[in-house]
């Protein structure tokens, strides 16, 4: 009994003394105020900067014109309202690396309605988020050797690394597979946005069924839709998935074909990186060929496009290059007659692409574009979406600059339009470098007499008096061609 009493002493002892130590060390030390997003700027969304010098007059000057600066430095809409048009990203965010994770969560995060993304087969039946039937352009093997992407393993594809688009330089980063895209659209995307599954490979039944069950399970059955140039490839689909939307891509026109191998024959002789890659794209340039004219099909009459719904089903859909688009003006209305869609591509660049578009009244505008620009662009070019509204009146020389911007300036290169701000210059949508202000017109009265003929004789005026060369006073006479 005694020994269990001193064990209790020694153990509350020890307590004691345990605690007393503690309560001297547990003196709180000062800790940082958390961060708050400033009142003014609250209502902008999540992404959007809220610190840095004078970064609230800055975000109400931007919101003026429906815009806010984002904290991965972009400038983005605040609303997409005044837009009605289904914007997908060609590939990902243009600016991005092609089959890249950041293709994908940087389209979405820049507010595209939908994201497109080709899909290949590999040889052991994994499906790869990869555009071209070969390595060399956009991905390039460790090794240096051309691959073509239906002859590769699963563990070749992952040697594969990436090009960095502005450079063509090497990236220490890897394409992804199918189902790393679909889950990195599924992590990133709001619940309007869809992801374009565009089929690149002559696939059987079997493997179409385990494209759909991933995306499926990753995504849902809201969340994606299927384009596709071979007909057969979507009527298996159709079959598989009865609900889905289903595009068929109906080749390049066959001048804009022909524009396209043009320009790479020229890229071939004035750019080093396209003479490295001259096999590929005189392959690609075979499109342009008269053979190519004679196989062309077009599908925008009433009859054809008939004919693609009773074997697409109903929720289908068209998309043409934008040339085929003009040439038609009739097609929308006839989609639209038979319940379809109609998307427009453009394989001769976004702004031939664009320009085409604002010829366009806004009713006979296809329901939607498959661009390699952002929301933003497109939408202030069709829509004026981001017309400055002249209720806020900014207090920091940045602020200012951005109230002062014409309505066409360019957002997507803001912080290279900060450079002209001393200049009083800026960067427009259209036609590159100008002056804010437009240069008036001064006209000055020539006070200087102008010398007259009386009797033949010219009249003497006064000029300016040189007296540096001494008391002389010299008078000099107009020149008019009179000795």
């Amino acid at each position: 009994m005694t020994s269990r009493l001193l064990n209790s002493a020694v153990l509350y002892s020890l307590l004691a003394s345990t605690l007393f130590l503690t309560a001297c060390k547990s003196t709180p030390e000062p800790q940082q105020p958390a961060y708050v997003i400033p009142a003014a700027i609250s209502h902008l969304p999540l992404d959007a900067a809220n610190q840095g010098l004078d970064i609230v007059d800055i975000q109400l000057a931007l919101g003026d014109r429906n815009l806010y600066l984002a904290a991965n430095g972009n400038i983005k809409m605040i609303s997409t309202a005044q837009c009605p048009l289904d914007i997908s990203a060609h590939r990902g965010d243009f600016r991005q690396p092609e089959s890249s994770y950041n293709a994908i969560a940087a389209a979405l995060n820049d507010n595209f309605n939908s994201v497109e993304i080709d899909v290949m087969l590999l040889k052991d039946g994994t499906w790869v988020n990869h555009h071209d039937s070969q390595t060399g352009r956009a991905t390039v093997h460790y090794t240096g050797e051309r691959y073509k992407i239906e002859r590769m393993n699963r563990k070749e594809f992952g040697q594969l690394k990436l090009r960095d688009k502005n450079t063509n330089a090497l990236l220490n980063e890897r394409p992804i597979t199918a189902a790393e895209s679909f889950k990195v659209f599924a992590a990133y995307r709001a619940p309007s946005q869809k992801l374009n599954v565009e089929i690149k490979s002559d696939a059987n039944g079997q493997a179409l069924v385990d494209l759909d069950n991933m995306l499926r399970k990753y995504i849902g059955l809201s969340g994606f839709y299927y384009s596709a140039a071979d007909k057969d490839t979507l009527y298996k689909l159709r079959g598989i998935n009865p609900y889905v939307y289903l595009g068929f891509v109906q080749g390049g026109h066959p001048t804009s074909v022909e524009k396209l191998r043009s320009d790479l024959r020229k890229g071939v002789k004035n750019d080093a990186y396209y003479l490295d890659n001259q096999d590929d794209l005189e392959l690609a340039g075979r499109y342009g060929t008269k053979r190519y004219r004679s196989r062309y099909q077009d599908y925008t009459s009433t009859s054809a496009l008939k004919k693609l719904q009773s074997k697409l089903g109903t929720n289908s859909g068209l998309h043409l290059d934008i040339r085929s688009y003009m040439q038609n003006p009739g097609v929308k209305s006839r989609a639209k007659g038979l319940g379809m869609k109609v998307y427009t591509y453009s394989i001769n660049g976004t702004d031939f692409h664009q320009q085409q578009l604002l010829t366009l009244s806004r009713n006979t505008l296809p329901d939607g574009v498959i661009v390699d620009a952002t929301p933003y662009k497109v939408c202030q070019r069709l829509f004026k979406a981001s017309v400055p509204a002249k209720r806020y009146q900014p207090l920091s020389n940045i602020g200012r600059y951005i109230a002062s911007l014409p309505q066409d300036a360019d957002f997507d290169r803001f912080e290279e339009m900060l450079g002209y701000q001393q200049e009083g210059y800026y960067l427009s949508l259209n036609s590159g470098l100008k002056s804010i202000v437009k240069a008036k017109k001064v006209t000055t009265k020539n006070t200087t007499p102008t010398p007259l003929l009386e009797h033949g004789f010219p009249t003497i005026t006064d000029e300016k008096l040189e007296h540096k060369t001494g008391e002389t006073i010299i008078l000099t006479l107009p020149e008019n061609g009179t000795q």
